[in-house]
């Protein structure tokens, strides 16, 4: 997988989470897009442990 695609499903994870949050505070904003990288690592290696 290309350095793009991770970029990309990295904020479309984020876009999500973040459309789905009613109120704001910086320490909610940077868990969301930490687990956002987080779920898009994983589905990156999940892919990865299937190919081989």
């Amino acid at each position: 997988m290309k350095t793009s695609e991770i970029l990309k499903r990295i904020d479309e994870l984020f876009s999500e989470k973040l459309e789905a949050k009613t109120g704001w505070g910086k320490n909610e904003v940077k868990t969301l897009y930490s687990t956002s990288v987080n779920e898009a690592l994983m589905e990156i290696a999940d892919k990865v442990c299937d190919h081989e």
